[in-house]
């Protein structure tokens, strides 16, 4: 009995077998149809190559993960509807309200040079023809409905183009700014921080476009904004005439990124390198980078020197001595130059200058006694808490960054101090001397400690010279 009934369902287990075989030979399975109508949609791949605004690598987020997440506002889709971001939402709400009261039409007239009222529905109309090209821009896709993408940016965008209007006239005297968050000591610092962050971007062109709907005509050009925002953050002379306004930004980092580069663009251009391959032999990987660190470039016999009055990234070796900008480490800066970083290791339309930067540093610094000698130099400042927590900064940035060697505007000057270094090494005698220097002049104390056991020697040797004299005399 139970060998029948096992035999039944035996057959009908074939009959179902059979069936669903002859439906799927009818009809594809569910995956089949999906995949076949993502390939109908186009190469999704492909779209890699707009991207601009990116989500910062997870190996960069340990080196200090507070540096790359906003801490009181979302800007784009990254972080949109984060609970721990909803404080500011009011806030651009009130902003988007003076962005649309801000030229008001009156009796049907155009007024403010020529344009109207600014209504909300003409924002609308030209974001919503941008959406698109802006989810382009993004290196993820976001499940967020049409209407609801097109509101986040206009809202989003409304509030950052209203905040630098608001601080272009606040820092230029133009008028008092009574609002709360002008009268409010640590929010305007936080904002400024927050809107340099790499994944709260949004694309240059949607704030473009909005501008250019809700501008006046005393307006600055909307660079000119964005540049005296952020100054503050890494305070520099006449900023605004090291950025060409004519350029295309990918976003707010990017301009700001752009002045960095005035000087270095305007040298020469950063061959690496594969230039200095041209003319030199330099086949191992350990010579295209900083051989030593600070420590024993000083022993050798290398100059360290502040440079004044100039871009952050111009770094130079003249007559022995490197020639470096001061570099500021505080709550302002690490924040911004990692996102800075972060960003060049994203895309690869920017030129990896502060990965290069990083690098360099990176092999300047293997202790705290390297940051020490820097500090006394006035080439780094820092409120970090020690010399050892600013060499463990650079030491994992530069463990987790990755470098493009043939790519390295500095390469001239490093090869030029191993060079110089290979020099000191090369005879003994040189390092002999400095090694006495150092561990016997390099303090009054042990010079005089010197002094004291040349003397004992000395009087060791004439009490043993007359003990023996005695005995055989």
């Amino acid at each position: 009995m139970g060998r029948t009934g096992k035999g039944k369902r035996a057959m009908r287990n074939i009959r179902r077998a059979g069936a669903n075989k002859r439906q799927s030979q009818e009809q594809p399975p569910d995956w089949v149809i999906d995949m076949n109508n993502d390939i109908k949609e186009g190469p999704v791949c492909d779209s890699g190559k707009w991207w601009t605004v990116y989500r910062v690598p997870k190996n960069m987020r340990g080196i200090h993960r507070n540096a790359f997440l906003p801490k009181i506002i979302s800007i784009g889709p990254f972080h949109y509807r984060d609970p721990g971001l909803r404080i500011m939402e009011q806030h651009k709400m009130r902003y988007l309200l003076r962005v649309l009261e801000s030229r008001p039409q009156e009796n049907g007239e155009q007024s403010q040079a020529g344009k109207g009222a600014i209504r909300l529905e003409d924002l609308a109309e030209s974001i919503g023809g941008l959406e698109q090209k802006t989810r382009e821009r993004y290196s993820e896709d976001f499940l967020i409905e049409s209407d609801e993408f097109v509101q986040m940016m206009i809202i989003d965008g409304c509030f950052v183009l209203e905040l630098l209007r608001l601080y272009f006239k606040f820092d230029n005297e133009l008028e008092d700014v009574e609002d709360p968050i002008f009268t409010t000591r640590w929010m305007l610092r936080t904002l400024q921080r927050d809107l340099l962050k790499l994944e709260n971007q949004l694309p240059f062109f949607v704030l473009e476009k909005l501008y250019e709907l809700i501008c006046s005509a005393n307006d600055p050009p909307l660079v000119d904004l964005v540049l005296t925002f952020f100054d503050p953050l890494l305070p520099r002379k006449n900023i605004k005439e090291k950025v060409n306004s004519e350029e295309e930004f990918d976003h707010m980092l990017d301009v700001f990124r752009s002045t960095f580069l005035f000087s270095i663009n305007e040298r020469t251009p950063a061959a690496g390198w594969k230039q200095l391959e041209s003319t030199a032999n330099i086949p191992l990987v350990q010579e295209r980078q900083l051989i030593h660190c600070v420590t024993e470039l000083q022993e050798a016999g290398v100059g360290f020197k502040k440079r004044q009055d100039l871009d952050l990234l111009d770094i130079r070796f003249e007559d022995g001595v490197l020639k470096i900008p001061p570099l500021y480490i505080d709550d302002n800066t690490v924040p911004l130059l990692l996102n800075l970083v972060a960003y060049e290791q994203c895309d690869q339309d920017a030129k990896p200058f502060f990965t290069n930067f990083f690098m360099f540093f990176d092999s300047l610094i293997n202790s705290h006694t390297d940051v020490e000698i820097l500090h006394k130099n006035g080439i780094i400042n820092h409120v970090l808490g020690s010399d050892k927590d600013v060499a463990n900064l650079f030491n994992k940035l530069g463990r987790e960054i990755v470098y493009d060697l043939d790519e390295c505007y500095l390469s001239q000057q490093m090869k030029d101090v191993n060079d110089y270094c290979k020099k000191y090494y090369a005879s003994k005698w040189h390092v002999w001397l400095t090694n006495l220097i150092r561990d016997y002049f390099s303090s009054p104390w042990a010079f005089l400690s010197l002094l004291a056991a040349i003397a004992l020697l000395l009087l060791t040797t004439v009490q043993t010279y007359y003990t023996v004299y005695a005995y055989y005399n």
